[in-house]
């Protein structure tokens, strides 16, 4: 500080404070090195740190203070939490859609898997049958037909991982500022696909399952 620097030709400007970093723009901008000039006849922007207890007296008192010292200039006032919301908006609508979406795929994918555990169930009645006839009980029945559903779930993880991780890193590029992609949250999802093929495939599968041998013998 008080060291002066040159700001325009012959027209020095003296150092009176640094500060730290402020990113003016959303994520998407990189942040540009900036100085702040004191200029007072052409002030126009003033920027006030309020407490959580500020009521609508304080920010009546900035306006009566903004009138007083600059009565051409009209308060046009606007809270930082509304600037960051609007700024971030479209993500935030981005977000809503795609997990409204997911939600959709997610209940789709577990009718069809409900459906298929049924038709599959019913074509294999008299391989359940027999199977409990020579000693197999409904836990293993149901861990046979749940690990032949668990295969295809898996084998579409491996193809969706690197499609997911291709597609967010282009997603990801738009922004200056953006977190690194963790291989850890695609083993997560993998996980939670595989519940989920479990949860709906083992309730149908233990009530198969759990039927008579003998009608499940005489099962045309």
């Amino acid at each position: 500080m008080g060291r002066q620097v040159i700001y325009d030709v012959d027209y020095p400007l003296t150092i009176i404070g640094v500060v730290d970093d402020i990113q003016f723009n959303s994520a998407r901008v990189a942040l540009q090195p900036t100085a702040f000039l004191l200029d007072e006849s052409g002030l126009d922007v003033m920027a006030v740190r309020l407490t959580p207890a500020a009521g609508a007296a304080t920010l009546a008192a900035i306006d009566r203070l903004w009138k007083d010292s600059f009565p051409t200039i009209p308060v046009n006032r606007e809270f930082l939490d509304d600037h960051v919301r609007d700024t971030y908006a479209a993500e935030r609508r981005q977000g809503t859609l795609l997990a409204g979406f997911t939600g959709l795929a997610i209940l789709i994918a577990c009718l069809g898997l409900f459906g298929l555990a049924a038709f599959t169930a019913q074509r294999r009645t008299k391989e359940i049958g027999l199977r409990k006839v020579l000693g197999a009980g409904v836990p293993d029945i149901v861990r046979l037909l749940v690990w032949q559903f668990s295969k295809p779930v898996m084998v579409a993880n491996l193809i969706a991982w690197p499609l997911a991780w291709l597609g967010l890193s282009r997603w990801l590029q738009g922004y200056a500022y953006r977190i690194a992609l963790d291989p850890l949250v695609f083993a997560l999802a993998g996980l939670a696909a595989l519940v989920i093929a479990w949860v709906t495939v083992a309730g149908h599968a233990a009530r198969v399952a759990a039927s008579k041998p003998m009608d499940a013998l005489r099962y045309e």
